[in-house]
């Protein structure tokens, strides 16, 4: 039997059930050989690597020599890695989902159909589509859906001015749906990395405030969309046959991930985020098994094949995420928590004027090039060290609502950068001039939100 490679070990069961494994057991030493194994694999693939993700390690080096030079403990230390590790574990289990579910005809079904609604129903379908495929196929997804809906601008246009206000309007619609899982989704990367620096709050507790913000992000863009310019043109009506019943299936999986992962949680005691690093892969396999045909076990083997292939490939993106995670905790712990406190008795802050300060600055900051996954780590996380008096669900509210902000506005972020790319226009124009009005009126409404919330403390 041939061994693996070395490239897949970070890959394997072993090592994905290591951040399981220290979730259960808080023995943090799992962390430690987790994290050598990252090393390793990022290591050996170090010329892959791009810059950002070179960068970032770099950073995230220096930033932990100086806080063990400033007298951070390797406790400490240890903490943020094993924190940080969890996200190159959900990305490695994402993977699984991912190759599963472009394995099958309902994601092009899927996508060709909400691609294909007429102007007065795209960004209705073109959000939510984006949002679905987000959460099962992560930034792939975005791709997918981004592409072939940015293929229908070669359909004909009664000007220029027509053609762009439709590309306007397809990429707006698209990235706002895709963003709009920053707020709420079980297996996003910002809940994720922001649930462990939160005491008492969980997934569950948190979904109402969550989906509420989803609600007003969701209105909001629509409304801007139908109230912005709208050019009439003939368009065909999309094919219906099996759209629904794949919509139905993909959104069946999302429910089913979450929902088993709720049940974990509720009925066994594992925590929300070890079980679904634990459900992912099993929720994969069943839908492959259920969606396509042939031999169960030639199935289940062409998709370990896939995924061990697909693997690799993820080098640089195992490297930025636990570089950028492990920077924001870090800096979050190296914040004295009594410059916190002096800043908010100085400015006479209350919870909801401090949440409002966070949501506005992480946005205002990732313009000159700071990660969301940065600014809102190190935020987040100095607000609970500090221990000032602010609800923890408020606290995420405007930790994510600046984060998906950001998303959308700085050149540095990977889904403005995207779009720019596939629409041959300045990351400028995909980022302020498409979604600046939409971001400003969003973050807007959060701070009247928050104003108001700390009124009813």
């Amino acid at each position: 039997m041939p061994m693996r490679p070395l490239l897949s070990l970070w890959n394997g069961p072993e090592t994905r059930a290591m951040p399981i494994a220290d979730m259960l057991s808080h023995r943090h030493g799992f962390a430690v050989m987790a994290g050598a194994l990252v090393l390793l694999h990022v290591a050996l693939r170090w010329s892959a690597l791009r810059i950002n993700a070179r960068t970032m390690l770099a950073a995230a080096l220096v930033m932990a020599l100086a806080f063990r030079a400033t007298g951070g403990t390797v406790d400490a230390l240890i903490l943020a890695l094993s924190r940080a590790l969890y996200l190159p574990a959900l990305l490695a289990v994402m993977t699984v989902l991912r190759v599963a579910a472009l394995r099958s005809r309902q994601v092009g079904l899927a996508a060709r159909f909400v691609v294909q609604q007429p102007p007065a129903r795209r960004y209705a379908f073109l959000s939510t589509g984006a949002q679905l495929l987000g959460i099962l196929l992560n930034i792939g997804g975005y791709q997918l859906l981004l592409g072939i809906a940015l293929g229908q601008r070669d359909a004909p246009a009664a000007s220029a001015r027509a053609a762009e206000i439709r590309t306007r309007r397809i990429a707006s619609a698209i990235i706002r749906g895709f963003n709009g899982t920053v707020l709420w989704s079980p297996v996003g990367l910002a809940v994720n990395l922001l649930f462990p620096l939160m005491p008492t709050l969980d997934w569950l507790s948190y979904l109402p405030y969550g989906l509420g913000m989803l609600a007003l992000f969701t209105l909001l863009g629509w409304g801007l969309d139908r109230l912005g310019p709208r050019p009439a043109v003939p368009f065909p009506v999309p094919e219906r046959k099996g759209a629904w019943s794949a919509i139905l299936a993909l959104l069946g999986l999302v429910l089913a991930i979450t929902g088993s992962a709720a049940v974990l949680d509720a009925l066994a005691g594992i925590p929300m985020r070890a079980a679904i690093l634990m459900v992912i892969p099993v929720m994969a396999l069943v839908w492959v098994l259920v969606t396509e045909d042939g031999p169960p076990g030639a199935r289940v083997h062409s998709l370990a094949c896939q995924t061990v292939r697909a693997l690799p490939g993820s080098a640089n993106e195992i490297g930025l995420l636990a570089a950028t995670g492990f920077l924001g905790l870090i800096v979050a712990q190296m914040i004295p928590p009594q410059a916190v406190r002096d800043l908010v008795g100085m400015l006479s802050l209350g919870p909801g004027s401090l949440g409002a300060l966070v949501a506005i600055t992480i946005p205002v900051i990732s313009l000159l090039g700071i990660s969301p996954m940065i600014s809102g780590a190190a935020f987040a996380g100095a607000v609970i060290a500090s221990g000032v008096g602010m609800p923890e669900p408020m606290l995420m509210v405007a930790t994510l609502s600046g984060w998906v902000a950001a998303a959308m506005l700085s050149p540095m972020t990977s889904t403005v950068a995207i779009a720019a790319a596939e629409t041959g226009l300045p990351t400028r124009v995909v980022g302020w001039r498409w979604n600046g009005l939409f971001v400003v009126s969003y973050l807007g409404l959060i701070v009247l939100t928050l104003l108001i919330w700390e009124k009813l403390l």
